[in-house]
């Protein structure tokens, strides 16, 4: 395989789940400069997006009976850098989440072709090491991206929509690495499925993958109010947070399939038990490095349990389906990054909380539900087969 494909790819992961994060460090900007503005529609502003990330995967994959993915791309990123500049030239938040629209549908033809050229063009532990090393660059692209949005958010947060200006870059690069052809081991994938229905595994997967993104959203989209609120610092302060985020997430990315093959089915645990310890650390944090800390410990949990949540989707997905799969994935995450600040917000008014610390803290308590209910299942089901075993 050309390096130069391998490097175009993990190049357009920067535009894959985590994209719409850059525009966090304007949140409080926006929030001091549209004050009649309902602030649910503001926090909306990064993951507004996502929303529409589903109708573009509806297009994409029936434009790909005719185009080729390249094409596709090209026509992703076109929108991507409309969408994600375009804020930068509006004046209500209506047309600038009209132009985050635009970016959603950039990205749902984007993201979905780049993991499923990864799906088709590598496997196994090839496939593992990519998957992890895509989250991983869009962690490292992330970071840097997040860091000049926060320094220049001086200049007003107008500014911070120029960091999506990178996807001209990524365009040159698609146009002049990423093959037409269609590769040799998926032509069987253009042939009618024989296999039957997609696997219920595959919507399981592709839930776990929502909850994930509910979880690790929850982050970016109340950080600049909470650093702020809290005199922790200012908008910038939170960009540079949210930035070690992503270089957690590279961390992770990059020495996940080392760590998942380590601790195999402890893996899964250790991820809830890092998230769980994360958000109570937030929720007690009163000091920029307690924010830091918990930040980066999201930032190292997301990037182990996406890689293994992209791996476990390609295998439960037979060939032929293999690839709507992945966009089904992809579906599923940007719901979860769509309605994260909606349950945010609803589990504040559910409870009369007046401090985002009282959410981290329900969010801790329900990740150490979904940890200890499995176990006590695991272990009533082993002490009712010995029981079972002893009356025999």
């Amino acid at each position: 395989m050309k390096q130069s494909f391998k490097l175009t790819l993990l190049s357009l992961a920067v535009t894959s789940t985590l994209a719409p994060m850059l525009a966090a460090p304007a949140v409080k900007l926006l929030l001091l400069d549209f004050t009649e503005t309902n602030p649910v529609l503001v926090q909306l502003v990064v993951t507004f997006a996502s929303f529409f990330i589903l109708p573009s995967l509806l297009i994409g994959s029936l434009l790909a009976r005719w185009i080729s993915k390249k094409a596709i791309l090209s026509i992703g990123l076109v929108l991507f850098i409309i969408g994600g500049v375009g804020p930068s030239f509006m004046h209500s938040i209506e047309a600038i989440l009209v132009m985050r629209a635009i970016l959603g549908l950039g990205i749902g033809f984007i993201t979905p072709l780049m993991n499923a050229l990864v799906a088709e063009y590598f496997e196994g532990e090839e496939r593992s090491k990519m998957n992890g090393l895509t989250v991983g660059v869009n962690g490292i692209g992330g970071a840097f991206f997040l860091l000049i949005g926060g320094a220049i958010t001086a200049l007003g947060w107008r500014s911070v929509f120029w960091t999506y200006s990178f996807g001209l870059i990524l365009l040159i690069l698609v146009l002049l690495f990423v093959p037409r052809d269609k590769p040799k081991m998926t032509v069987q994938a253009d042939k009618p499925a024989k296999s039957g229905p997609m696997p219920l595994s595959v919507y399981r997967i592709g839930l776990l993958t929502t909850g994930l993104m509910i979880l690790y959203y929850v982050i970016p989209t109340n950080l600049a109010s909470f650093v702020i609120d809290n005199k922790l610092g200012n908008s910038a302060t939170s960009g540079y947070l949210t930035s070690i985020s992503f270089v957690f997430v590279f961390l992770a990315g990059i020495t996940g399939t080392w760590t998942s093959g380590l601790m195999g089915k402890g893996a899964v645990p250790f991820v809830i038990v890092l998230l769980g310890a994360a958000f109570l650390l937030m929720s007690e944090a009163h000091s920029l490095w307690m924010v830091a800390s918990g930040v980066g410990i999201v930032g190292f949990g997301f990037g182990l349990a996406y890689p293994i949540l992209l791996n476990k989707m390609a295998l439960a997905a037979p060939a032929e389906h293999r690839t709507l799969a992945v966009m089904l994935m992809t579906a599923f995450a940007n719901l979860g990054q769509f309605i994260s600040p909606l349950i945010t917000n609803g589990i504040k008014s559910m409870f009369h909380l007046d401090s985002i610390r009282s959410v981290f803290l329900i969010i801790m308590f329900v990740l150490i539900i979904s940890l200890v209910v499995p176990i006590l299942q695991t272990l009533t089901v082993q002490t009712v087969k010995k029981q079972v075993e002893a009356q025999r």
